[in-house]
């Protein structure tokens, strides 16, 4: 069996949740329900944890595997692998400070109070910057923490800037960015590693397979064919067969969901017909 801990709540749960189920591990217990879920594969079970303490659980060992975000792999100074990107979660760090501030750049805070969550990166960020802060540690909420005159700035998670623009705050550095990943632990064993390359492949697959549609459709004729093949996309080239009516052939390929109308429309005034559209799960390169 392999353990493998993703995040309880937060914004990176419920897409970890979805992207699992549609690689084919899907959990069958609730967060809500249980610190420790099995998985429609039995050789799978699931942990339940906070994103940052992820890595904890996979460098002890308590789980072979683990999905966080990058920024956590970093504060906990992890070891972990980075089996794969998951193409969620995407943040940024920033450091930010009120509006109204005169303080334009990071070395401009010497001497001053920065209130965060990420007292390690807050710590490494400043230490290459060579600037003297003193660090606050919150456990959230930091954005209020200028107003409430706790702190003269704040090193933070930033997704769309607005929740800096809500409480007055303005960035003035970018410090790192995040996104979910698979990770997994350092000491490689083999019969988990084999779990993990087959979650890892599938999972990938979930991936590509993202904004893309299946369609197949039938050309009446060898002229037919030739003009349907002149306006389809593809990510190599259309899968062609032959039916068994005489002339008739079956066209397959793979397109992007934002060219669906147009192709569509060009398939049909190439002489395309009976024309079928798919949903992808997965696409295994």
């Amino acid at each position: 069996m392999i353990r493998i801990a993703i995040p309880n709540k937060g914004v990176l749960c419920q897409p970890a949740l979805e992207m699992l189920k549609k690689a084919g591990f899907a959990a069958l217990d609730s967060p809500q329900d249980t610190l420790c879920a099995r998985c429609e594969d039995s050789r799978v079970e699931y942990l339940f944890v906070r994103a940052q303490d992820v890595p904890r659980y996979v460098d002890s060992g308590a789980a072979y595997a683990g999905i966080t975000g990058l920024d956590m792999v970093a504060e906990n100074g992890s070891n972990a692998r980075k089996a794969l990107e998951l193409g969620f979660g995407s943040c940024e760090i920033a450091l930010a400070v009120p509006e109204d501030s005169k303080i334009r750049g990071v070395g401009e805070l010497e001497g001053k109070r920065i209130a965060t969550k990420l007292p390690n990166t807050a710590r490494a960020f400043l230490a290459e910057s060579k600037v003297q802060t003193q660090i606050l540690e919150l456990s959230g909420a930091t954005e209020i923490a200028p107003a409430a005159d706790l702190a003269e700035a704040i090193i933070d998670h930033v997704q769309t800037g607005r929740t800096l623009r809500a409480n007055r705050l303005r960035k003035i550095a970018t410090i790192a960015k995040s996104s979910a990943f698979l990770i997994a632990s350092e000491k490689q064993e083999l019969r988990q590693e084999e779990i993990l390359q087959e979650l890892t492949l599938s999972l990938d697959g979930v991936i590509k397979a993202k904004g893309l549609k299946y369609l197949v459709l039938n050309a009446p004729s060898d002229a037919a064919l030739e003009k349907v093949l002149a306006v389809l996309p593809s990510m190599e080239s259309p899968t062609v067969l032959k039916l068994a009516k005489q002339g008739e052939w079956a066209v397959q390929t793979v397109i992007k969901s934002q060219q669906l109308a147009s192709v569509v429309r060009q398939v049909k005034l190439a002489g395309g017909k009976d024309l079928l559209v798919m949903p992808l799960e997965k696409v295994i390169a």
